[in-house]
């Protein structure tokens, strides 16, 4: 009983009481009107509301999806930056200097050939590791 209360207070349209009606006419006026809002809820509110969830639940995976890249971005530089200061670059490049002759130790260093070639393998070293993490 109580469940059947509730629903006739649901439906019920006190906007029905806005304007005096008479007669059957009246009555007919107001049924009509009150049954088109239940029909309206049926038919337009429900169906644009749960468009508007499907709205908001698309955008809010878009944006997790987005929030993971970044994370796993974040986490694969970190590795990539711990993986390059185990390898020691630098030491090696500075291994293989001393063992060159003077004239062209110091024409290499002149065109900084050797920071070139750390780039390049710091680099190469990062682009595996991002390969890697997607």
């Amino acid at each position: 009983m109580r469940l059947f209360i509730f629903v006739l207070l649901a439906f019920f349209s006190f906007d029905i009481f806005a304007a005096p009606q008479t007669g059957v006419t009246g009555f007919f006026e107001t049924a009509t009107i009150f049954f088109m809002s239940i029909y309206e809820f049926f038919t337009v509110i429900i169906p644009t509301a749960i468009g508007d969830f499907f709205v908001w639940l698309t955008s809010y995976l878009l944006y997790l999806k987005f929030y993971l890249m970044y994370e796993t971005l974040v986490f694969a530089h970190e590795v990539a930056l711990s993986f390059i200061q185990m390898i020691n670059i630098n030491e090696v490049v500075n291994t293989a200097i001393s063992n060159l002759p003077p004239d062209l130790r110091q024409a290499a260093s002149d065109m900084r050939f050797f920071d070139a070639l750390s780039l390049l393998i710091e680099a190469l070293i990062t682009r595996l590791v991002y390969q890697m993490s997607f």
